[in-house]
């Protein structure tokens, strides 16, 4: 099977799938650490519908309220979900990280005994622990504000990372030096990007960010971006609010939400080798706005990437889902997108789904037998899958 990176971005060059996966084995499924859902062993469509959403989140620190001003909107969500069951110390308990996207929100962890929940933040499993954050803004609590301070980090992805046998979590930033970042060239306004933060042991939860003294004057706090703005005006203002996940084959791939400075979004890719250092699409964006189907102009969002096998054709498939919603009217819709080179985008037929996002963001999909776990925003969504009911669907 040849790479997507091979296809799309490299000329050429193979990755090996990951052993025992659906590549070589396909009645096993993919690693869910991974977060490319393996949906393989469909027996028919995949479900147009989900069941009613269940809170599993909500404000209860002085962190996840907006710490600036009196607008305090509760956004608190963003979830990723990865289980503890490799690396240094594993205790096979589900990790739940989460932000919200107002000042001065930071990066938080719950943790649950099954995937389903329930989820206990760090603060109530540890009575020493003043609060739940494992990455904090350098900004919290803001003390002594300029006039705007817009800071926060958001969006978490979490992926395991087996060469490295580190824990990657992708975030996105505000870029306090954004006009230095335009000034000097670096690609578009640079206004949010999008870094990397690691991890070798989820129980101790001390992750450290991707940083260099050198990049400082353009861009805060040292930070590195791993997916920046581009001088291309689809994500010329924001690289944010991506998923990021391992594929069948091991390459890596992005699934990007690019922001123009006149705040149109549309949606794209990028690949890697590392996860690191990532080479976006030439054919991006992929997802256009006003050029996507009907005609007409919508907001974007990536939700997740499955897995769906071999095509009648003998390509692998994967399953693209997105949100769409009118600009004049923001409430995002499901669509399904089919493809096997992640450029052309077949949509489904049946249209929208009937579930509904709970929240803005990336969404975390994760497989555990006949059943989707779909956390949204501060809820999670389960969908029955329709696959044979046998011992080896299990997350391996």
């Amino acid at each position: 099977m040849r790479s997507i990176l091979a296809v799309i971005a490299f000329g050429g060059w193979m990755v090996m799938p990951f052993p025992g996966q659906a590549a070589d084995m396909p009645h096993r499924l993919l690693d869910n650490n991974l977060r490319c859902v393996d949906l393989s062993d469909l027996t028919s469509a995949v479900p147009m519908d989900a069941s009613a959403p269940v809170e599993i989140l909500r404000r209860t620190e002085a962190w996840e309220h907006n710490t600036f001003d009196s607008v305090d909107a509760d956004t608190l969500g963003y979830p990723s979900v990865v289980k503890n069951d490799r690396g240094k110390n594993p205790d096979n308990k589900y990790y739940l990280f989460y932000a919200h996207h107002d000042p001065c929100s930071c990066i938080g962890c719950a943790v649950a005994d099954a995937i389903q929940g329930p989820y206990r933040k760090l603060a109530d499993l540890k009575a020493s622990r003043r609060d739940s954050i494992v990455l904090e803004n350098p900004h919290y609590p803001i003390r002594n504000a300029p006039v705007q301070d817009p800071s926060h980090y958001s969006s978490p992805c979490v992926v395991w990372n087996e060469e490295r046998k580190l824990w990657f979590m992708y975030f996105h930033f505000y870029n306090h030096n954004h006009e230095a970042w335009k000034a000097a060239g670096k690609g578009g306004y640079g206004h949010q990007m999008t870094t990397l933060a690691t991890c070798p042991d989820l129980r101790a939860n001390v992750w450290t960010a991707l940083t260099d003294p050198q990049i400082g004057k353009v861009c805060v706090w040292d930070l590195v971006p791993v997916l920046p703005t581009t001088e291309a005006d689809w994500m010329n203002s924001q690289s944010s609010y991506h998923t990021i996940q391992r594929l069948a084959d091991g390459s890596w791939l992005a699934f990007l939400r690019g922001t123009s400075v006149d705040q149109v979004t549309q949606l794209g890719f990028a690949a890697s080798r590392n996860g690191k250092t990532w080479s976006f699409f030439p054919q991006n964006p992929v997802v256009r706005s006003a050029a996507d189907g009907d005609g007409k102009t919508s907001v974007y969002r990536p939700f997740f990437v499955g897995h769906l096998g071999r095509d009648t054709r003998g390509r692998t498939e994967y399953l693209v889902v997105r949100g769409e919603s009118p600009p004049e009217a923001d409430v995002p819709q499901v669509r399904y997108g089919y493809t096997t080179d992640f450029v052309e985008i077949r949509r489904d037929p049946r249209g929208y789904a009937r579930w509904k996002p709970m929240g803005d963001g990336p969404m975390s999909a994760w497989r555990e037998a006949d059943k989707l776990y779909l956390f949204s925003g501060k809820h999670l969504l389960v969908m029955t899958l329709p696959v044979p009911v046998r011992p080896s669907n299990r997350n391996l």
